[in-house]
């Protein structure tokens, strides 16, 4: 089946998200193990590889003896079409095995807008999308995340939903579908219905978070896979803490993940230096919903910089409140280089403050800030909510003095503002108030536009009509079920993506089903009953409606983690986790010297080395063949030269791109090292390398030759003739011949051609092909093509840029 994929693959957007083969995957066989899962995110590859929660579940489910994991991320839509058309089933990425053919499917829903996908992703398996009709050869479809705290939309597509912490809960469903005898679909439902954490839609009436009590270093997701191509968050993540105990009245995830739970600074410290040994990656985020309340963040920010300066590894946090930002923090963030730096005010008022429990004083933020800014940052990003319950024109022009007056702060540095409406999410304590509405959203959205005009400022804004989808499917009933497949039958995917949601396909499909959406959206209440009370998170009713009622009087709520128990029902003892100890750090700020990581300037030692990239990088475009080499070099301790500036990386030069979708076997790229490696640098580096690309040799080269961009000129290819013109292959080579761009042209073995072709602008290898075959460029790109070897076309002679 995978052939007949490798055929269409070159003509997709960005095909590389749709091969595998990344660093440290995991190998299983699925048919050799008793239960093979395929573990799935409906968004694209580059959102879906940066979902920490998969990869734990990833490691989890591959520790275990009787199962295998695979996984698969949506198509973009122009793959998707060509899988539909030629009735090619979607495919996991290890094993290139048919997601159909998997025991189970698991799902990670990590946002509302994200529904239509997943009948996007079943229709592509070629799996039914409602459940009542997937028989016993049927995957088991499973979805996890934090959009099962309300599962009831989408509760006529997925089999069983896992609510809360995931680790527990996959070993458990392995060993329940081991012992089905893969007869009765329905003893297998009723099973899992029995577990703690898991609801079954017709089996369970009521569900109770799934809790575990520690963060288990056995759990952490080692070794972590290096995706195949640039993602969103390319970077080492370590959970250091999971829950929030701040209370955010309008935070979803600070209500359903309590109690925190914190990992020790030792075993990060541990986690890190594996996990940075075992990818190559240059920086760490530290995961947390408020990573500055962890109790000794500076000594553990110091000791990850102690351990791994010298390997140019950088520290990052996540968004944070901000009001605990200090300069030496500050300044040992910035010890490799400077990541980026978000505050989360939210709000400016002090009314809306006591409202939502997020009190942080503007001259905190602004310390905070100007902190940064000696510090050496170059800007800041800000993150403020907008239409919150009785928010006035007045409460949203305070946030508009606030940011000017933080760009007037940073002068000629970009502040970056982000404007999310509210939305009034399950499980907190403002469920019971209202989406505020599109048109008032919108208005407030060009009253800040409009009097922020200072060139330093950049906004972004969430879409609201958008917002309201999200509010009406977050705080929905079984009800929605057939307006989100009606909205994915009228080609509803990627709701996420503002090229693909349109408002208008939503309100029809309301219209359609006879559903009013504002009936979800509007303010609930109080002693009503909800569709999602047959959840329980932890967090009890009683409490929530405590604190919406403190909410309603400006009355805020103390932090529960410095020692006050509010009394939320999360915590099974009753009182809050301990905390780690704090370390005792004495610093001077602004006294120490800097420890920073300048470039070499020592003496260099040049080697060239020749590479082969193989099937498993033909759809790897130039920039992924280069972030690879990047981060491999970094895995192999070897004394490389980093470059200077604001980003240090190994100091590498390259061939030519290689034109995606062509395998080669001539490739070069020049390293820097500090010393005369007397080593074997193709033995060393190569069990290090990518999948599918290969060391084939290497040789020290003299510091003065030119560079390989600039003495590169000429390419070999290899090309395979279209079956129509394989009967006039020695015409086609005389037509070579006057081909612009085209040196030689030989007929080649099995009636293929071998082309020589310049390497300079405005000579493309397609459009060649395309003139001397005479047909169109997308007709040229499935055929196999090889590059033999990059080479130097001097006025005597052609030699390879090993020889000088």
């Amino acid at each position: 089946m995978f052939d007949c994929i490798s055929e269409v693959l070159p003509l997709a957007t960005k095909p590389i998200r749709y091969t595998g083969g990344e660093y440290n995957a995991l190998l299983k066989d699925p048919d050799s193990c008793q239960v093979s899962w395929v573990l799935a995110m409906p968004e694209v590859y580059e959102l879906g590889m940066s979902n920490y929660g998969l990869r734990i579940l990833y490691s989890v489910i591959n520790r275990l003896d009787n199962a295998a994991c695979d996984r698969c991320f949506c198509p973009w839509p122009d793959f998707g079409e060509m899988l539909l058309k030629r009735n090619l089933p979607l495919y996991a990425l290890e094993s290139k095995r048919p997601v159909k053919d998997f025991d189970i499917l698991g799902v990670s829903l990590q946002s509302e807008l994200c529904c239509t996908n997943l009948l996007y992703f079943l229709e592509l398996a070629q799996i039914p999308l409602h459940r009542e009709e997937r028989e016993s050869q049927h995957p088991l479809v499973i979805a996890g995340g934090p959009c099962t705290v309300n599962p009831l939309p989408l509760s006529g597509f997925v089999d069983a939903f896992v609510v809360g912490d995931g680790e527990e809960p996959v070993r458990e469903i392995t060993e329940v579908y081991q012992g089905w005898n893969r007869k009765n679909r329905d003893d297998l439902l009723s099973a899992l219905g029995r577990l703690s954490g898991v609801f079954v839609p017709g089996k369970t009436k009521s569900v109770s978070r799934r809790v575990i009590a520690e963060l288990k270093e056995e759990d952490f997701p080692f070794p972590p896979v290096v995706p195949i191509c640039e993602t969103i968050h390319d970077r080492l993540t370590i959970e250091i803490n999971r829950g929030c105990t701040r209370g955010c009245r309008f935070c979803q995830a600070g209500m359903i993940n309590r109690p925190v739970r914190f990992r020790p600074v030792d075993e990060i410290v541990r986690l890190a230096e594996r996990g940075i040994r075992a990818t190559g990656w240059e920086e760490i985020s530290l995961l947390s919903l408020s990573t500055l309340d962890y109790p000794d963040l500076l000594n553990l920010v110091q000791q990850l910089n102690s351990r791994l300066k010298e390997r140019r590894v950088a520290v990052s946090l996540p968004s944070t409140r901000g009001e605990e930002f200090t300069p030496e923090l500050a300044f040992d963030l910035k010890e490799v280089k400077k990541t980026g730096l978000t505050f989360a005010p939210e709000t400016v008022s002090p009314r809306l403050k006591s409202l939502i429990n997020k009190d942080i004083s503007e001259l905190r933020i602004l310390e905070s800030i100007r902190t940064a800014l000696d510090a050496g940052w170059h800007g800041v990003k800000l993150y403020f909510m907008i239409g919150l319950p009785g928010e006035t024109d007045s409460d949203v022009a305070e946030i508009g003095r606030f940011i000017d007056e933080i760009a007037r702060l940073c002068r000629a540095r970009a502040v970056r503002y982000d404007l999310s409406p509210f939305v009034p999410k399950p499980h907190t304590p403002l469920q019971w108030t209202g989406f505020a509405g599109v048109k008032e959203i919108q208005a407030k959205i060009h009253m800040l536009k409009s009097v922020l005009t200072r060139r330093n400022i950049k906004a972004k804004w969430q879409n609201p009509e958008s917002s309201f989808v999200q509010a009406m499917l977050s705080r929905g009933d079984e009800k929605l079920g057939p307006v989100i497949e009606r909205v994915y039958r009228k080609g509803g995917v990627f709701q996420e993506w503002t090229e693909y949601f349109k408002f208008e396909t939503w309100l029809e499909a309301c219209e359609k089903e006879g559903v009013d959406p504002h009936a979800y959206t509007r303010e609930q209440a109080l002693d009503a009953p909800l569709p999602w009370d047959f959840v329980n998170v932890g967090v009890s009713r009683e409490f929530l409606k405590q604190e919406f009622e403190r909410a309603r009087k400006g009355e805020q709520t103390p932090d529960c983690g410095q020692g006050v128990c509010t009394s939320c029902g999360a915590c099974p003892t009753g009182k809050p986790p301990p905390r780690p100890c704090r370390t005792s750090v004495v610093l001077a700020a602004y006294g120490r010297k800097s420890r920073s990581v300048s470039g070499y300037d020592g003496p260099k030692v040049r080697f060239r080395l020749r590479s082969a990239g193989e099937e498993p990088l033909r759809c790897a475009g130039h920039l992924d063949r280069g972030r690879a080499l990047y981060c491999f070099v970094r895995v192999r301790d070897m004394p490389f030269i980093y470059t200077k500036g604001f980003s240090p990386k190994p100091m590498l030069s390259f061939s030519p791109p290689l034109p995606v979708g062509l395998v080669s076997s001539g490739e070069y790229f020049d390293v820097f090292t500090s010393f005369r490696y007397s080593g074997n640098m193709v033995r060393d580096l190569g069990p290090f390398m990518p999948r599918g690309l290969r060391i084939a040799g290497v040789r020290g080269v003299p510091l003065d030759w030119p560079s390989l961009g600039k003495v590169i000129n000429l390419g070999r290819y290899l090309v395979e003739v279209p079956n129509g013109s394989r009967d006039r292959i020695h015409e086609l080579v005389e037509k070579g011949r006057n081909v612009v761009g085209v040196r030689n042209v030989a007929e080649g073995p099995e009636q293929n051609l071998l082309l020589d072709l310049a390497i300079v602008p405005g000579v493309r290898l397609f459009a060649a092909l395309a003139g001397l075959f005479e047909i169109e460029k997308t007709e040229v790109r499935p055929l196999r093509i090889k590059r033999l070897d990059c080479l130097v076309q001097k006025s005597d002679c052609i030699q390879t840029p090993m020889e000088g």
